[in-house]
């Protein structure tokens, strides 16, 4: 497991602990959480607070400056239904639950399928935060079990897709297409990224949903920042994050 928020009130309806998993297959140049690409465990090291001591224990706890970072932690299924179980009492009065995110939840869909029945035999309410791109049987496994949906809708035009995230976008509109047949519910989210899919392609998306019966009440577009370049130079990665214009 890569990370839990706690209190979340992005990721879906009332208040939520949100499950972050460690692995993508997509390489998107814009991803805010690097540290979720890879599935393995990866240590982080904060130039900006690092003080390079010459007996550093590369030991998180009790690092000083907190200046070292390990993403990636084992976690079991009862651990994470226990966790998302302590903040119940909120998700009761306020209409929420627990949100899976990644990462790519469907790179392990699986046991994403397992961990919502999981939830769902606890009583909570489920989202799943995912670009789509997984086979059609990681759907068809989560669809009765998740009760909303949070796509990303990265690009329309095929050729603007690979050249940002890697993969072609056609399994992630078939999917879409699985989705809108099966009438769950869903939230799209379309990032608008500045100099990349930011001009003719926001508007074609926002038409494709609309041909697929989506409505415009359910598509959400979200504004991109760059604020995540420390974590590139943490992790020894290259920051590909597109530069916003001053």
């Amino acid at each position: 497991m890569l990370d839990t928020k706690r209190m979340a009130i992005w990721d879906g309806p009332g208040i939520r602990t949100t499950f972050f998993v460690k692995g993508c297959p997509l390489k998107c140049i814009w991803c805010h959480n690097p540290e979720s690409i890879k599935s393995e465990a990866q240590w982080a090291r904060f130039q900006h607070l690092c003080k390079h001591h010459a007996k550093c224990t590369m030991d998180e706890t009790i690092c000083p400056t907190r200046a070292l970072k390990l993403y990636g932690k084992p976690m079991t299924m009862d651990e994470i239904v226990a966790k998302a179980l302590e903040d119940k009492p909120f998700y009761d009065k306020s209409g929420g639950g627990v949100t899976l995110s990644g990462g790519e939840p469907l790179f392990f869909w699986e046991w994403a399928a397992e961990l919502f029945k999981a939830f769902k035999a606890a009583g909570l309410h489920t989202c799943l935060d995912t670009s789509l791109y997984a086979p059609s049987a990681a759907i068809d496994a989560m669809l009765p079990v998740t009760d909303m949906w949070l796509p990303d809708y990265k690009a329309d035009d095929d050729t603007l897709h690979v050249k940002y995230t890697g993969v072609s976008n056609g399994i992630v509109k078939k999917n879409l297409e699985r989705l809108v047949a099966a009438k769950a519910r869903m939230e799209v989210r379309c990032l608008v990224v500045p100099n990349c899919t930011d001009g003719t392609d926001i508007a074609t998306r926002h038409r494709y949903l609309a041909s697929l019966g989506i409505p415009e009440n359910s598509i959400v577009d979200l504004k991109y920042y760059d604020y995540a370049r420390s974590k590139y130079l943490a992790l020894g990665m290259k920051d590909t994050m597109p530069t916003l214009k001053q």
